[in-house]
């Protein structure tokens, strides 16, 4: 469907999805999404919840806290809006997975989506505070509670994860272009040295960082997801601290810079 201004000046887009049909409304003051009996408002510094439910209506109201991300989903290209409002703790507030691809609409479907997506990130971009993109990684169900968020920051990545029983999913490691790899632990944030991408590999539900020899620096459990999933996670880490190889001024592709 294409999008369509009404008398106030605001654009609204439709789209179909698994869900339903999702709408998002972009004003001046405010942008809404609305799929189903759920609606969700982005409005003066904070995000309102409502749905509607057998007996009544339920209504949240949190405010925006560090930042809101609009995230892809790999490999689903699901949408997802996910709410830091403490740092270094994410909460996907919303998401939706696409219409069946099989359908004979299908294809169409997600052009649309992707052009909703497109205006969603345009309209909230700006409450990202750095984050220049964000990708959802892993299985649908259960409401994406078990998808993990990398945040790109342009020199570096972070990686947040559920944990089990936990509604929110906390920073779990930062990839930095420089080829530091910062992972918090219980006593503070642990700092290890990665430039390579053949550094970062995927052994049983971990993610494993090694020395060039082969020896184990550190290991990062991800255990929600499939090993497709993490090679793809992996993927993305290696490329990011492999960069900090052609980063040397003056120096020949492929030297390496110490760590400070």
């Amino acid at each position: 469907m294409a999008p369509f201004r009404d008398a106030l000046g605001g654009e609204v887009l439709a789209c179909p999805t698994s869900g339903g049909t999702l709408q998002l409304e972009l004003a001046p003051h405010h942008v809404a999404l609305v799929l189903a009996d759920l609606q969700l408002v982005i409005a003066r510094g904070t995000l309102t919840v409502t749905r509607a439910l057998r007996r009544g209506v339920r209504r949240v109201v949190r405010p925006i806290g560090s930042r809101l991300m609009v995230a892809r989903g790999l490999p689903s290209e699901s949408v997802g809006l996910w709410l830091e409002d403490r740092p270094g703790e994410v909460e996907r507030v919303f998401g939706v997975e696409p219409h069946d691809l099989y359908a004979d609409d299908g294809l169409w479907a997600l052009r649309q989506l992707d052009r909703l997506s497109r205006r969603l990130v345009q309209a909230v971009g700006a409450m990202g505070s750095g984050v220049k993109g964000a990708l959802e990684i892993g299985p649908c169900t259960d409401r994406g509670l078990d998808k993990i968020l990398v945040a790109d920051h342009g020199d570096h990545l972070t990686v947040f994860r559920r944990s089990l029983f936990r509604p929110r999913a906390r920073r779990i490691l930062d990839a930095w272009v420089d080829g530091r790899v910062v992972l918090p632990t219980p006593r503070g944030d642990r700092t290890i040295a990665c430039r390579s991408r053949f550094a970062v590999q995927v052994i049983g539900d971990y993610v494993r960082f090694t020395t060039p020899a082969g020896d184990d620096l550190a290991r990062v459990s991800l255990p929600w997801l499939s090993r497709e999933d993490r090679e793809e996670l992996v993927q993305r880490i290696g490329t990011m601290v492999e960069r900090s190889r052609l980063l040397v001024p003056g120096g020949a592709p492929g030297a390496a810079t110490d760590l400070p």
